[in-house]
């Protein structure tokens, strides 16, 4: 095999705190926000249209964590963030509308305490691995048009960081932030 496509440094990246859609024209980017000690405290995912692209209208759960999911691991690979969550058949969903134009971005931060308790890290902190899932439920329209439910469709992106430092304190910090689009 040639180059270094397929091989485990292209698998195993340190880091993709990037990543694009090709079905529904979005682009993500991963920033982790540092608390005061220099642990993860949240992350900002934000989310751009390709500017060549008609617009996009994401259908957003208002459950945060149904639509950006978070796990955290430990060095070792044993996860120690909450499943995102996940609803039965019977409980209603509620979901907003946010229309991402031609070369517009919008972005969500999440505290990590959201899906991280502060008991699984120890006193001393860790470093581990933050993995970020942006479930997209999507239409594509021009104009003012809005997309009929049968239009929408789902693609997942997935976004990562090697090495970032969990702390008690830095999530404690973060449980003060806007979990609201911006």
């Amino acid at each position: 095999m040639n180059g270094t496509a397929g091989t485990h440094g292209d698998v195993f990246r340190e880091r993709a705190t990037r990543a694009s859609d090709p079905a529904s024209g979005l682009e993500a980017s991963l920033t982790i926000i540092p608390g005061s000690d220099g642990g993860a405290s949240a992350a900002d995912v934000a989310l751009r249209s390709r500017s060549d692209e008609p617009d996009v209208v994401l259908k957003i759960n208002t459950e945060l964590s149904a639509f950006i999911m978070l796990t955290v691991t430990d060095d070792e690979g044993t996860v120690l963030s909450k499943p995102a969550r996940r609803f039965s058949t019977s409980e209603v969903q509620r979901f907003v509308t946010t229309r991402i134009g031609r070369g517009s971005s919008h972005a969500w931060r999440v505290p990590i305490r959201v899906q991280l308790d502060a008991s699984a890290i120890p006193e001393e902190g860790l470093k581990g691995r933050l993995v970020v899932n942006v479930a997209l439920l999507f239409g594509r329209v021009s104009g003012n048009e809005q997309p009929a439910d049968s239009d929408f469709e789902s693609s997942l992106l997935t976004l990562h960081d090697m090495d970032v430092l969990f702390t008690r304190a830095a999530l404690t910090e973060g449980t003060g932030l806007s979990t609201a689009g911006q």
